[in-house]
């Protein structure tokens, strides 16, 4: 178990709370040359620092399929948090195809923005998340046609929010 810190109470402070993210973007672990380790608690302001032909690449999906959930589990060591991050890219093509293709070779950290303006790390370099991918073509001329990706894994603990 970690340090004793001590509770408080737990008020919602009010204003916007949309639900649904806005923006995804990604990195394989590959690429980063360094990054910091998230505090315990509070903002983290430091940039992850990319390897020569490596940034964060945009990863688009349609409104209204960009999920993030992040659930406390317990093991036998103590607490767990599962994340998973998905979006629906619509669409197939050759180059689509060898991109996601190259991506389930690779472990990575991704950053994602809620629609409130808040960022989340999720994923480090001892702690990375893997990739999968389904493509679809659906049953009738109105179904989603494209490929619901999927970053995933276990974080010892909960991904920090971060300030841009």
């Amino acid at each position: 178990m970690g340090s004793f810190e001590p509770m408080t109470d737990l008020y919602f402070i009010g204003g916007n709370n949309i639900g649904g993210n806005d923006l995804v973007r990604f990195v394989p672990v590959v690429g980063i040359a360094s990054m910091p380790i998230p505090a315990t608690d509070g903002p983290l302001s430091d940039p992850v620092l990319f390897k020569l032909g490596y940034t964060w690449f945009t990863l688009y999906g349609t409104q209204g399929t960009k999920s993030y959930v992040e659930d406390e589990q317990e093991d036998d060591n103590g607490p767990v948090w599962s994340v998973s991050i998905s979006v629906f890219f619509p669409g197939d093509s050759a180059l689509v195809r060898g991109q996601l293709r190259e991506m389930s070779d690779h472990r990575f950290v991704v950053e994602v923005q809620d629609n409130t303006g808040l960022w989340r790390r999720v994923g480090t370099l001892t702690e990375p998340l893997t990739f999968k991918y389904r493509f679809t073509t659906g049953d009738q001329p109105g179904d989603r046609r494209g490929s619901t990706i999927t970053f995933s894994g276990n974080l010892l603990r909960p991904a920090p929010i971060i300030s841009q």
